[in-house]
């Protein structure tokens, strides 16, 4: 591994971005960070043994930017724990290579995370661009605080790149991300801190979040429901038995399903998505709109556009 750019002084906020071969959209989402009101921070970058550019655009900026590079590329999950282990900021937030952060992005949780002492994480609402960064929609939340852990496994709000978390809770309680994970280790961190510990919603919108056509690769889809899976086992199992609410756990399994559905109709197995989609409407009554739709005769391919897009 090399290392370049030793850090200074300890900043307020380590913002963490994983790179592989993410040089289209990477020089916006740094930029998005220089241009923060909230002045405090480093960048973590941890290059995953990319093959385009994005090293050369990551090294041309200043000290504030600690540039890491693995030796081989490893899994996402492997990736975020080996920088999130760089980060030693009192705050941690997130940033992948092709989304951007609004302005006051930093200022504002940052704000928050002071004034709640009790909240271990924060996250909030999002502005949804496409590849020419044309606002398409917004991921909407609501301003609320609590202990989130029911409402999270029913419908999963948050947005990684809206997400500033307290440092103390990684080291107190020894988290970190799962190696073992490709496509959900965020997901499998947050719940875990979900579990026992209070969070914050903001409804202000924090940051631009990337949505296109390459956004979710073939691999993801066919990953998803497993370790969705492989988190919720965890959860149950972590639980203490007084406090297991299986009605949830149970309604979060049911809604792999529909993670599952994806993957099949990927395959073309149409029929086969179709019985899984419709044991997840059990719980989500929204997803009746997507198993009628596999009725029409549409092609695998744009059938699963159309249920990624919703």
């Amino acid at each position: 591994m090399v290392r370049m750019n030793e850090k200074i002084k300890r900043p307020v906020v380590s913002i963490i971005m994983n790179c592989y071969n993410s040089d289209q959209f990477l020089s916006r989402a740094i930029n998005s960070v220089y241009d923060q009101t909230f002045l405090d921070w480093e960048i973590i970058f941890w290059d995953n043994a990319s093959k385009d550019k994005s090293s050369l655009i990551a090294n041309s900026y200043d000290e504030k930017l600690k540039y890491f590079c693995s030796d081989k590329t490893t899994l996402l999950g492997e990736a975020r724990k080996n920088a999130l282990a760089e980060a030693k900021g009192k705050y941690i937030a997130f940033l992948d290579c092709d989304d951007m952060y609004m302005q006051d992005k930093l200022e504002k949780q940052v704000l928050i995370m002071d004034s709640n002492t009790d909240v271990m994480l924060t996250y909030g609402s999002a502005w949804i661009i496409n590849e020419n960064s044309k606002v398409t929609g917004s991921h909407n939340v609501l301003n609320k605080k609590g202990f989130f852990l029911k409402k999270l496994l029913i419908n999963y709000e948050i947005n990684m790149q809206t997400v500033m978390l307290r440092s103390s809770v990684i080291q107190l309680e020894n988290f970190t991300f799962d190696e073992n994970l490709s496509y959900s280790p965020d997901y499998d961190l947050f719940m875990k801190i979900a579990l026992n510990h209070c969070m914050l919603s903001v409804g202000d919108k924090l940051v631009k979040y990337r949505k296109y056509g390459a956004s979710l690769t073939n691999a993801s889809i066919d990953v998803m429901a497993k370790e969705t899976r492989y988190t919720l086992r965890k959860i149950q199992e972590t639980m203490h038995p007084l406090e297991k609410d299986e009605e949830y756990i149970q309604k979060a399994l049911t809604l792999t399903n529909f993670y599952e559905a994806l993957s099949l109709i990927q395959q073309g197995k149409i029929t086969k998505a179709r019985a899984r989609i419709l044991t997840s409407t059990k719980v989500k009554k929204k997803y009746f709109f997507f198993y009628l739709m596999t009725f029409l005769p549409l092609s695998h391919k744009v059938m699963l556009k159309i249920i990624l897009k919703g």
